[in-house]
């Protein structure tokens, strides 16, 4: 009886401890997947809430690249994804900026296909529109039934978020996995002789393994009968093994829930399990009849033993959901119970690997050893609620591709390791410390003074710093663009986006420092950034360029040299000063009320104006006036204008 007892209480051990380390192994894959595809909708959805109105033709062209960026660094080592997507809504009319990516085969790399229209399909083509219609119909991210796609010529499974912006739908974004090549990971330990692991809905009706991907109603084309003759419905929230018939055979069945809605079910067959067992039995019975003393110490002793590596099984089990994958594991002998134990500390440590391999590559560089843009991320949003203070420095190597070019890929990376080492020997007792990728890094200094953060930002950019090409040394620069939490930024975003400003100042004075940010800063970014170019152009032409930016102040960003001979300024600087910034101080008064309002009615039409020049007085001029939306600036004017005789 003790030893009946025990088998059976192993075997729903073995049974239930081989579906959850299989059922880890899957859900780790599909966390993986569902967080690539959060993420990147998270970001599409923080860009469009950013621009006014729907995204247009360019927005999406952006947002695309975005998701393809973030994409291919999330899912280009996990096997499994087969294809990503982002689609834009037919009322769009986005087909051209859909982003498909399609992995051909397994080790080969992703490759751009076009993604055609859902409405081109009947509506109840499933495998052509159910990816689309179904996440829209309930309106969040969700994992899709498997399913063949003949596009690709597999079977898949996939998850899918739709992204929506004022209740309208913008996109929706998802992440293929290979099926079959999913159902090839459920590998059942060979404690048995015959049994079997497979997935199935959780209904019960539909069974998938490796040679029936597309599914099959029951197994071996009939239903799954339980042992009360009742039809089998998986049962996910009991540990308790299940009992059903199969071709006139009972089976034990363990079962757990998967993270896609479906079921993991592991089975062994109960006349295996239990013909050692009644073996033992009917010798224990023998030995008693012939040594009746001997034969209870030796049952006594057996029982002990297997009772106490069972125990200590068990609690290492425990351990191991816990997510202690250090945990001691009983050393057993040359018997089943040996086997199992050795087996069981085998895959506590594959785990372990697995899960630091995983953490490893989602959240850092694999070149410099630094958190990626993922685990810069995840420890700001750790420690982001409780902060106090902040200081942002956005980072670049000054002509990294000029380094790159002339030494070579090999020495660009010696170079940027040297610079991991420097800004963790600087900043790395403060703070986070991240590549964002290339030659671009991030360091968030927290709780720190300002003080102490710009005397340690100007140690930094003062060391000379040097890499060396053979035997010769050279040396090499650093620009930083530097923010502060509360003191200039208000929130998260706007500090990383004043760092960036910074750091783009830095590199209009001459590069090799670093500025901090102020609002001077900005304009002088957004000034550049506008006219780039534009100055050489505006040199040879017979008319005078003016822009600015619509908003209450109308802020003057670029002027040509023939407007400043028309307004007299020596430069737009002086210009800048003079009029505080503000086109409508290059007006007479009485026409500033008029001045933009006329424009936004018909923006082409040409006006009449008197410009205050500082030496003359008042020049009459004729203006063009064109509007145009600039994804990052808003709504600007661009003004051509001439004088009047």
């Amino acid at each position: 009886m003790t030893i009946d007892r025990l088998t059976g209480e192993h075997e729903a051990e073995t049974l239930n401890r081989i579906a959850e380390t299989q059922r880890e192994v899957i859900n780790t894959q599909l966390i993986h997947a569902e967080d690539v595809t959060k993420f990147v909708a998270n970001e599409v959805k923080q860009k469009i809430a950013e621009s006014p109105g729907m995204p247009d033709k360019e927005m999406r062209r952006f947002l695309s690249s975005r998701a393809r960026a973030a994409f291919q660094n999330a899912v280009g080592n996990l096997d499994v994804v087969c294809s990503y997507y982002v689609y834009y809504a037919d009322e769009l009319n986005g087909s051209e900026e859909n982003l498909w990516r399609v992995r051909p085969a397994y080790g080969e790399d992703y490759e751009d296909r076009p993604l055609g229209l859902v409405s081109a399909y009947p509506a109840d083509d499933a495998s052509h529109t159910s990816w689309y219609k179904l996440p829209v119909e309930k309106g969040h991210g969700m994992w899709i039934p498997p399913y063949y796609y003949d596009e690709q010529q597999r079977f898949l499974l996939s998850y899918v978020t739709p992204v929506f912006k004022d209740n309208q739908l913008v996109a929706v974004i998802g992440v293929d996995m290979d099926f079959r090549q999913l159902l090839t990971h459920i590998e059942y330990l060979p404690t048995y002789n015959v049994g079997q692991t497979f997935m199935s809905d959780l209904s019960g009706r539909t069974h998938y393994t490796p040679e029936h991907p597309d599914g099959i109603e029951s197994t071996r084309g009939g239903k799954l009968i339980s042992s009360k003759g009742n039809f089998l419905v998986p049962n996910t929230h009991s540990e308790e093994l299940m009992r059903y018939t199969w071709n006139g055979k009972e089976y034990d069945m363990a079962v757990v829930s998967l993270r896609n809605e479906m079921a993991l079910l592991v089975a062994a067959p109960v006349h295996e399990i239990y013909a050692e067992a009644m073996f033992k039995i009917i010798q224990l019975c023998e030995v008693f009849l012939l040594f009746g003393l001997l034969s209870a110490v030796f049952c006594f002793v057996m029982s002990t033993r297997m009772t106490k590596k069972l125990t200590s099984l068990t609690k290492a089990a425990h351990e191991i959901a816990a997510g202690n994958f250090d945990v001691a594991v009983p050393e057993g002998g040359n018997d089943e119970i040996g086997d199992l134990c050795r087996a069981f500390a085998h895959t506590a440590s594959q785990l372990k690997k697995n899960q630091e391999d995983m953490e490893m590559r989602t959240y850092h560089d694999a070149l410099t050893g630094l958190y990626n843009r993922f685990g810069v991320d995840r420890e700001i949003k750790a420690w982001w609620p409780e902060a106090k203070s902040a200081v942002m420095i956005n980072l670049d190597i000054d002509d990294f591709k000029f380094i790159n070019d002339l030494y070579g890929h090999a020495i660009g990376d010696e170079v940027l390791k040297k610079l991991s080492r420097i800004l963790l020997s600087y900043f790395g007792d403060a703070g986070i410390i991240g590549r964002n990728g290339g030659d671009e890094f991030v360091v968030i200094l927290k709780d720190i003074s300002t003080v102490e953060a710009e005397k340690r930002i100007a140690d930094f950019c003062n060391l000379p710093k040097s890499f060396t090409v053979g035997e010769r040394g050279k040396t090499f620069s650093v620009s930083a663009g530097v923010s502060l939490y509360p003191e200039l930024a208000d929130d998260l975003t706007a500090l990383f986006r004043q760092a960036d400003e910074a750091l783009y100042g830095v590199k209009l004075k001459g590069k090799n420092g670093y500025v901090i940010y102020d609002s001077e800063v900005e304009q002088q970014v957004m000034r550049t950034r506008l006219g780039f170019n534009l100055h050489n152009v505006s040199c040879s032409l017979p008319a005078a360029i003016l822009i600015y930016k619509i908003d209450p102040q109308n802020t003057l960003l670029y002027a040509s040299g023939e407007l400043l001979r028309m307004t007299g300024d020596e430069s737009l600087d002086d210009l800048q000063h003079r009029t505080a910034g503000s086109v409508l101080a290059l007006v007479q008064d009485k026409e500033r009320s008029a001045f933009h309002k006329e424009s936004e009615s018909e923006n082409t039409k040409i006006f009449r104006y008197h410009l205050q020049n500082v030496q003359r007085g008042l020049v009459a001029v004729e203006i063009c006036h064109r509007l145009e939306l600039h994804p990052l600036y808003g709504t600007i004017c661009y003004a051509v204008m001439v004088e009047r005789e």
